[in-house]
């Protein structure tokens, strides 16, 4: 069986007749608490292999449009910031082969390499990012390329809207109330459904990013730092499918899972999270 996302044969596997690309980047040195989310990208490509490639919602096959996956990408052990260049400089990479990145962390500052290169090639950039935490600390344990400053940092490079938080200090809130960015809590979500506010800041061009802590822990427990009260399966993709049908998704990113030995499930579930999006994504194309 061939190791790469979906156990994918070569004529869906290559890069050249490939879509989109996943980029698997196995680092968690700026976690807090618990840490293991270098363990992700191996945990969740392993699961893929079993994800049943027919998608019973969207009733298409999502891997005919091929699904290249990248080599680990080798942590940088410098420093957060000049991991945050790594991840950058492969996503440029993937852009100039005009493919769709999708990267697998690993932890949450990862993200911003991405938005980073993204920004770079798209000018009307915005992105969303679904969480428990805020994440707008300017500066975290010595450095701002922290997991606890990732949404901050975003900010800076575009506008930032985000859904499911429901945990930020008194710090963060202050940030928040002064800034331009969006914050829809979990609560917001699981009493009104899908609030149509969701899209309203979002340009044409967005980059979705999914820290998987912003589940329940009841359907995502491997996680660094879990939070009670996040969404379930079907808001998020509620919400997601609003945004890929009314926007233009040119990346994402699904990070955050800390495998727990002997439990499967959440590998499983952010295995069908990431193909379940490259579903919607390919799926006008059927």
């Amino acid at each position: 069986m061939p190791f790469n996302f979906g156990a994918l044969e070569p004529e869906f596997s290559s890069l050249k007749g490939s879509d989109f690309v996943i980029i698997p980047v196995p680092y968690d040195l700026t976690t807090s608490y618990i840490s293991g989310s270098r363990r992700g990208p191996l945990a969740i490509i392993d699961a893929s292999t079993h994800v049943e490639l027919y998608d019973e919602e969207l009733k298409i096959e999502p891997y005919r449009r091929g699904i290249h996956t990248l080599s680990m990408v080798e942590p940088a052990t410098q420093s957060p910031a000049a991991m945050v260049d790594r991840v950058s400089q492969v996503c440029e990479g993937v852009l100039v082969d005009k493919k769709t990145p999708i990267l697998i962390g690993g932890e949450h500052s990862l993200s911003v390499g991405m938005v980073r290169a993204l920004s770079s090639k798209y000018k009307d950039l915005s992105v969303l990012q679904f969480d428990a935490h805020a994440d707008l600390r300017d500066i975290y344990e010595g450095s701002p390329y922290n997991h606890a400053c990732v949404g901050r940092r975003i900010s800076e490079l575009c506008p930032l809207t985000q859904v499911g938080i429901r945990s930020l200090s008194s710090g963060e809130a202050v940030f928040l109330r002064d800034s331009d960015i969006k914050t829809i809590t979990a609560s917001d979500v699981l009493h009104s459904g899908v609030p149509s506010e969701i899209t309203t800041d979002l340009t044409d061009d967005v980059y979705i990013t999914i820290d998987l802590d912003v589940f329940d822990p009841s359907v995502m427990p491997a996680v660094g730092t879990p939070e009670p009260g996040g969404l379930f399966w079907y808001d998020l993709l509620n919400i997601i499918k609003k945004v890929v049908y009314s926007r233009r998704i040119v990346g994402f990113d699904v990070v955050e899972l800390s495998p727990v030995p002997g439990l499967i499930a959440p590998d499983f579930t952010a295995a069908k999270l990431i193909y379940r999006i490259i579903g919607y994504l390919a799926q006008n194309e059927f």
